[in-house]
């Protein structure tokens, strides 16, 4: 799969979830576990200016192509991400933003290691300066 069939199924599966007119959609994931654990999150403007929940209740081939995506980051040397935002106009239009997110990552690890949500909330907020 290329880069190109990734980001393809990624837009479509994002137009087709917006049932009604809209703007833009925007869609962060979070790729946990080495790129195996991957995590929708979703918003779009409809024309009157309101922000609605995008249902990210995707079939597994939207996780796969992320996964292929982050393997494909991973062996062309690009910098380590765990995040990606994916920003679609209802033209088709779109634009991608990789990042670490150095909390995350801190939290995925803290919790693969068998770590508690107690103990978690007090490493969270020694660290970052906040609890859950």
């Amino acid at each position: 799969m290329t880069t190109e069939d990734i980001y393809n199924v990624l837009t479509d599966a994002i137009s087709s979830t917006i049932a009604d007119e809209w703007l833009i959609a925007r869609v962060d994931v979070r790729m946990l576990t080495d790129g195996q654990d991957i995590e929708f999150e979703g918003t779009y403007l409809t024309p009157a200016g309101e922000a609605e929940q995008l249902p990210t209740d995707w079939p597994v081939e939207v996780a796969e192509a992320v996964q292929a995506l982050y393997l494909i980051r991973v062996n062309e040397g690009h910098p380590h991400a765990n995040r990606l935002q994916i920003d679609l106009t209802a033209q088709g239009q779109f634009t991608t933003e990789f990042s670490w997110d150095q909390e995350l990552q801190d939290e995925d690890d803290h919790f693969a290691n068998g770590g508690t949500v107690r103990e978690w909330v007090a490493i969270r907020e020694a660290k970052y300066g906040s609890s859950l």
